[in-house]
């Protein structure tokens, strides 16, 4: 028995050939990364992500200590400044700012990254204050003098010191207290008491930046603290003696003509001892 077979079907249009392929094949390999470049891609990107690791590590390290140091506020620089007996002389602070000794004065200025610190360990000073952003204070006794664009001046005394404005502001700190204080006015302060701001008399306060003295009614017993300013040895004045008023201006330089005279301004007598100090007693 026969059978018959169907021959194979055959499509119209022949199958393509790999050599037809190959062009299509090659213009697409251009439009593809080698092996070699995707690994260079690879590596180029993992040394991409090192390197920002690295710069945010070390930005974080930076401000790290940038805040530390910032926190502690370290010294910059520190200098002494300090006059003698009958000597008074003007410096240039670190800041640029100024600041005029009087007499037996001795000052530390400490510049710090943020701030600016004085310390008046004894006598006068008059501070004329270059503005910036750090502040500039003085500290005197227990008290700080915060400048506000100010020109001032501090004296100190017996346990206590007055603060008078000659431009602008400052804020007297002591304690818990804030005074503000503005041109044309002074304050005393003493270990007892902080005073209320009072008109001051600039022309006497000042008088010492031209080697005077001025006294305009001045109780004896302040005028003799202010001269003790320009000697050595002490001077001891009777208790009795203390509310006698005097005025005048008067010489830094002749203070010992000014002693020896007062004899001649009240009842007293004025007693000089081989050690060089004064007795003034009432006659």
């Amino acid at each position: 028995m026969n059978s018959s077979r169907k021959p194979p079907h055959q499509s119209s249009e022949a199958e393509p050939q790999v050599s037809d392929l190959m062009p299509y094949i090659r213009a697409a390999k251009d439009q593809f990364p080698s092996k070699e470049e995707l690994f260079a891609e690879i590596n180029s990107d993992r040394d991409h992500r090192k390197k920002l690791t690295r710069t945010v590590q070390y930005t974080a390290v930076f401000v790290f200590f940038a805040a530390s140091i910032w926190a502690v506020n370290p010294t910059i620089s520190t200098d002494i400044y300090t006059t003698q007996y009958a000597e008074n002389a003007q410096f240039s602070l670190p800041d640029a700012s100024r600041v005029h000794l009087n007499s037996n004065t001795r000052l530390i200025s400490k510049l710090r990254l943020r701030s600016r610190e004085m310390t008046l360990e004894k006598g006068e000073a008059s501070f004329t204050v270059e503005h910036e952003l750090r502040p500039f204070t003085v500290a005197v006794n227990a008290s700080t003098v915060r400048d506000i664009g100010t020109v001032f001046n501090i004296s100190t005394g017996d346990q206590s010191f007055t603060t008078t404005v000659l431009e602008g502001e400052v804020e007297l700190h002591t304690g818990d207290q804030k005074t503000r204080l503005t041109s044309g006015q002074s304050i005393q302060v003493s270990l007892a008491e902080t005073g209320s701001p009072y008109p001051a008399d600039l022309d006497m306060v000042t008088a010492w930046h031209h080697g005077k003295i001025l006294f305009n009614k001045t109780p004896l017993k302040q005028a003799i603290a202010n001269i003790q300013r320009y000697r050595k040895a002490a001077i001891e004045l009777d208790p009795r003696l203390e509310n006698l008023l005097i005025t005048g201006i008067y010489d830094v330089s002749k203070v010992e003509q000014l002693l020896d005279s007062m004899e001649s301004m009240f009842p007293v007598k004025v007693t000089r001892l081989d050690s060089g100090e004064i007795k003034i007693q009432k006659k």
